[in-house]
């Protein structure tokens, strides 16, 4: 009886396992639904969590970005900022900056990092090479590792530039 009693407690455990709600755990979003445009961080650090949703964008969009005119083909460049103690007294820190990656972005000017450790990163947009009438813009941003974020980098104009009008807006989709 006994048996019988430990192998049902055991078979509910397992039935309940399989039905729990996953839904709680957070969506991991596939590469695929970025066409491509995926930096990676860490992937192999398992403490690297981090993720960073983007999409660059014509600085004359304004801030409502249904409105928003996407650059695809852009390029993004994550950028790691690491600062150095002084090692003597006297000796002052310093600063260097390490490319962790680069992408271009999609057809919707959008980009996605994944696998952020923890750290100071920035972000450098330059228009496609096609499109000469765009300046290239920095969006800082510091990961605990563990923290989802959007970026909108907006590319400033260059003066003489084509109308505003003439560049379809971001699909809201």
């Amino acid at each position: 009886m006994r048996r019988i009693v430990f192998m049902s407690a055991a078979a509910a455990a397992v039935m309940a396992a399989a039905c729990s709600d996953s839904s709680s755990a957070p969506k991991q979003p596939s590469k695929t639904e970025w066409s491509g445009a995926v930096i990676e961080v860490a992937g192999s650090n398992p403490n690297a969590h981090g993720e960073l949703r983007g999409i660059v964008v014509d600085s004359t969009s304004g801030v409502d970005l249904s409105k928003a005119t996407p650059i695809p083909g852009a390029t993004v460049v994550l950028n790691l900022k690491v600062t150095i103690a002084p090692s003597a007294p006297g000796d002052t820190a310093y600063t260097t900056v390490t490319k962790v990656g680069e992408v271009v972005t999609d057809a919707n000017g959008r980009f996605l990092v994944m696998s952020i450790p923890e750290g100071d990163y920035y972000l450098r947009a330059t228009p496609p090479a096609n499109e000469s009438f765009y300046s290239n813009a920095t969006w800082a941003f510091v990961s605990s590792g563990a923290s989802q974020g959007d970026a909108v980098i907006y590319l400033p104009r260059k003066v003489g530039g084509p109308p505003i009008d003439s560049i379809q807006p971001v699909d809201s989709a």
